[in-house]
């Protein structure tokens, strides 16, 4: 019988088939109760009859069946797969009941259709907080990230973020330190994996999972690092922002923690802001996404209070209410009631 991981990583190399092409292939084997196997176990024919857009008119020129044989014997990309599968590398697509149902909510016919995972794959679907920031951060912001991080963690909280330098690796460690558990969204291939000096001497195998939508081999970019963050958001059930830039600066870059802020409340998801007063000077990207909707906080706990006093189909239900053109900081709190603000280090 064939290999599901290996008809999806097929489709993955396929010329021509971009995620949306592969979204609209998925949804149609859907409705037709046909497996992703049946891609690679028919008649060429008999995929353009299934799919006629494919190759053919405006939406999906470039791509071709006719690549599928020869990506079926392909024995370079067989051993490519091998290694990966070697390696302790699997690769979930969009029928996999291990994809993370909160990506298919949240992000709809945007979702990566294939995620490759290292680790210990549970956590894909685990209740979750992502913790983002800058990358550039002082001591002050470090102690603050892994206080909130352990915090969550020790009230069983799964901790995701983007595994870069700053806030990121401070909150995948300060999950690690309290025996809890992180998820390691990466900006590039799986191939690419280097443990960070800080969490080489940890048990993070036991407790950590990695996860890209990027291709084995593909670079760090920017661009990638925009959509990662997306797919960091989409993936938790609230995020915590610990300093900000403003959306574009000077030169026009856009910051990524303030782009990852406000793709969490396009989604509907609770934007937990530290308080810009706690920090010297107070970060504008801070100020701005609690104007656009965002909560301010200032203790660890007074998410795990939120998450205790709102359901999740409470907060499914006030979200999908939202509209964030419109939310400001007064009509969020009056809509999802915060605990009393307190201490940092109470």
């Amino acid at each position: 019988m064939r290999n599901k991981e290996y008809s999806w990583y097929m489709l993955s190399n396929a010329p021509g088939f971009g995620e949306k092409c592969i979204h609209h292939i998925y949804e149609t084997l859907q409705a037709n109760n046909k497996s992703i196997n049946y891609l690679f176990d028919t008649d060429i024919n008999e995929l353009f009859r299934l799919f006629p857009e494919i190759g053919r008119g405006k939406k999906f020129p470039r791509a071709d069946f006719s690549c599928f044989p020869l990506l079926d014997n392909n024995d370079v990309l067989y051993s490519d797969f091998e290694k990966l599968k070697t390696d302790g590398v699997t690769i979930i697509g969009l029928d996999d009941e291990r994809y993370p149902k909160s990506v298919l909510q949240n992000m709809g016919d945007n979702a990566p259709p294939i995620l490759y995972c290292k680790g210990y794959l549970p956590l894909l679907n685990q209740k979750s907080v992502s913790i983002v920031g800058a990358r550039d951060v002082g001591n002050f912001e470090i102690t603050i990230t892994k206080s909130i991080a352990k915090k969550l963690a020790e009230n069983g909280i799964n901790i995701t973020s983007g595994y870069a330098k700053g806030v990121d690796t401070s909150a995948h460690l300060g999950a690690l330190e309290a025996q809890g558990t992180t998820t390691m969204v990466l900006s590039f291939g799986i191939n690419h994996i280097t443990i960070k000096r800080e969490l080489k001497d940890l048990n993070w195998e036991k407790n950590a999972l990695f996860v890209t939508q990027f291709a084995p081999n593909e670079k760090f970019s920017g661009r990638n690092a925009m959509r990662r963050n997306k797919l960091v958001c989409a993936m938790s059930k609230a995020i915590v922002v610990i300093k900000s830039g403003q959306e574009r600066n000077s030169l026009g870059i856009m910051s990524g923690t303030f782009d990852a802020g406000k793709s969490a409340l396009k989604m509907g998801i609770p934007v937990f802001v530290l308080s810009p007063k706690i920090l010297n000077p107070p970060p504008q990207g801070n100020i701005d996404l609690i104007k656009l909707g965002g909560i301010e906080f200032s203790n660890g706990m007074d998410i795990v209070k939120f998450f205790e006093e709102h359901s999740e189909q409470d907060l499914a239900s006030k979200n999908s209410k939202r509209d964030t053109k419109t939310t400001n900081k007064k009509k969020t709190t009056n809509k999802l009631t915060l605990p009393s603000q307190k201490s940092l280090f109470d």
